[in-house]
């Protein structure tokens, strides 16, 4: 029987930190994680320096938020669509979906009813936040333990927490359904990022997700 590992997400700081590339880099090489390149308010070209900084071999690994021009000239693992630029493009994004059917597509939800039904659109989506946030001061979940067992147990969405993530809640995030986890908090306040990315990825390898969730049940009581 197939293993449904946990998958691990690594946002980066909206804000730029010494050497940043540089430490991607090194998360790249010590995790198994996809790193969501994510710099609010930087254009194109600031985005593509930064990419420039990365071996090209590490782009296949990088989701970048809100600049699908780059998958034109960097070869990406995909395209994440905040949740205003979906919002504000939505047939822009279906029309790119169709013009690019290899890239792959996330976007971010903050209420389970915004959710549409799955149609193919987005490969994954995240929902937060699931729990306290760690980088955020008074970012506080969003959600009911019992509201995300019984959506995750009937959608057929490929749905990822963020918010307040850490090796312990990864556990957790998976006892409720979620396929993966998105971290930065955990990660970013840390003194050595790649060495914590990497922990947190073995940690998430050793999840299968199918069977915690089975394990626990979608009532949320363990069988």
């Amino acid at each position: 029987m197939l293993r449904h590992d946990m998958h691990l997400i690594i946002i980066t700081p909206p804000d730029d930190i010494l050497d940043e590339p540089e430490v991607v880099c090194r998360i790249v090489q010590q995790s198994s994680a996809t790193v969501h390149l994510r710099k609010p308010g930087q254009s194109d070209r600031q985005i593509a320096d930064y990419l420039k900084q990365v071996p090209a071999a590490f782009h296949r690994r990088i989701m970048v938020h809100d600049h699908p021009d780059l998958l034109f000239h960097f070869d990406l693992r995909g395209i994440h669509f905040s949740e205003k630029e979906r919002m504000r493009s939505l047939p822009d994004v279906r029309q790119f979906r169709l013009a690019m059917p290899g890239c792959r597509l996330s976007s971010a939800f903050h209420r389970i009813a915004d959710i549409p039904e799955p149609d193919g659109l987005f490969d994954y989506i995240l929902l937060s936040p699931v729990f306290d946030s760690i980088s955020k001061q008074n970012y506080r979940a969003a959600f009911e333990h019992a509201d995300l067992k019984r959506f995750l147990s009937r959608t057929d969405d490929t749905v990822f927490a963020l918010g307040g993530l850490d090796a312990q809640r990864a556990v957790t995030a998976a006892s409720l359904g979620f396929k993966g986890i998105a971290v930065l908090g955990a990660i970013w306040g840390s003194s050595s990022p790649a060495i914590v990315a990497g922990q947190l990825s073995a940690v998430c390898r050793g999840i299968d997700t199918r069977l915690v969730h089975e394990r626990h049940g979608p009532s949320g009581f363990r069988k």
